[in-house]
């Protein structure tokens, strides 16, 4: 591995890293997510800071969970 590639693989795991919280124990899927980017944009003709790449690969936010059917029940019309 070139040190130009392991240095951009070794900050792109450190920003997901900061980006999910800094978690314990998660390196491997770190480096490993920063991998998969770095292949993206190498087989890609994605631009330097590669954005349009980074973006597929960030984990979309979640969704509040939606209360089931039922849970809540809506007021009753006066009148």
């Amino acid at each position: 591995m070139s040190d130009t590639r392991h240095e951009w693989i070794s900050k792109r795991a450190y920003s997901i890293w900061e980006e999910q919280g800094r978690p314990d124990g998660r390196d491997d899927e770190h480096w490993r997510q920063a991998v998969a980017e770095r292949d993206a944009l190498e087989r890609t003709r994605a631009s330097i800071d590669g954005r349009e790449v980074l973006l597929k690969f960030r984990p979309k936010p979640q969704r509040p969970e939606l209360p089931r059917g039922g849970w809540v029940t809506p007021p009753a019309k006066a009148g």
